[in-house]
């Protein structure tokens, strides 16, 4: 059977799921001067680049893969610049960034490599020292996941791996994951924070305060 349309999925999720992984506003706007150029990564319908906006930020991308988030994230903050990206190649210059958001989206690459090739574009789009911040799920410790993972342990990403009703592959990760996929950046700070899933499922999130390495 053909592996479901992930596109598609998250055109649908679009008009029905909500995002609420928080962004730490008093600790950002310290971190990141007002007039600094920010990308939002998996921007959705454009919640963390509203949240910016009101922030007194101005110079914000937003990019998602799916045509209906980016429509939605125009509706929202229709002074913003979103494009439609998969991560292959961002559209942005080298040295061009001064932060980056990455917000719920490792876990929506299962694939070590892929997660890899992502991470090499921000360090090559990030000016050095540039923040990037990163939030997602590490392995949770409830029944309901624990009895994912052990469904779902052949799936790519091994265990940790699991997929939604739809079809559609998601995955947790090992702590120890997150220092070594970001070989080249500086990890200054991982902050444990409570947070619901865009199912509305309780869940211990991570946030990885991390800097790009000269």
């Amino acid at each position: 059977m053909a592996a479901p349309d992930k596109t598609e999925f998250w055109n649908q999720a679009a008009g029905t799921k909500t995002f609420t992984h928080p962004l730490e506003h008093a600790r950002f706007t310290n971190a990141v001067p007002r007039d600094a150029r920010v990308l939002d990564f998996g921007c959705g319908q454009g919640r963390l680049c509203a949240e910016l906006v009101e922030l007194g930020y101005r110079n914000v991308v937003g990019v998602d893969s799916s045509p209906e988030m980016i429509r939605a994230a125009r509706a929202r903050c229709p002074d913003i610049e979103f494009a439609v990206n998969d991560g292959g190649r961002l559209p942005c210059a080298a040295q061009s960034l001064d932060a980056a958001l990455l917000f719920a989206v490792l876990t929506c690459i299962p694939d070590d490599g892929a997660q890899k090739k992502l991470l090499a574009e921000f360090k090559r789009c990030l000016r050095p020292g540039g923040l990037l911040l990163i939030s997602d799920y590490p392995l949770q410790t409830d029944a309901r996941n624990q009895d994912r993972y052990a469904r779902f342990a052949n799936e790519p990403g091994g265990h940790g791996s699991f997929r939604l009703p739809e079809g559609t592959l998601l995955r947790h990760h090992r702590r120890e994951w997150f220092p070594e996929l970001l070989a080249g950046f500086v990890l200054e700070e991982t902050v444990t924070v409570d947070s619901v899933t865009m199912n509305g499922n309780p869940a211990r999130i991570v946030q990885l305060w991390c800097r790009n390495s000269a």
